[in-house]
């Protein structure tokens, strides 16, 4: 009797769901990066908001970096 091929565990998820988790992420990374910089901005007095918009390019940056890794990985998982 030959033996059944042994299935691997392999995660399987649903790529809305990845990236529905991802898109929470990058609310909440631009929202604290808007928020930290305004609050810097307060406490260096700034006239311009100088800090908030270096902060928010910045998580706006952090985030896609991190949609495109998510991306590839998932890329990757199909083959």
């Amino acid at each position: 009797m030959p033996d059944k091929p042994v299935k691997s565990k392999k995660k399987i998820s649903n790529p809305f769901l990845r990236f529905s988790g991802i898109a929470f992420q990058m609310g909440i990374l631009i929202a604290f990066g808007a928020w930290g910089g305004s609050e810097l901005d307060k406490a260096a007095h700034n006239q311009k908001p100088v800090y908030a918009v270096i902060f928010s390019l910045l998580a706006i940056a952090i985030s896609l970096y991190l949609i495109i890794k998510e991306a590839i990985r998932l890329g990757n998982d199909d083959k």
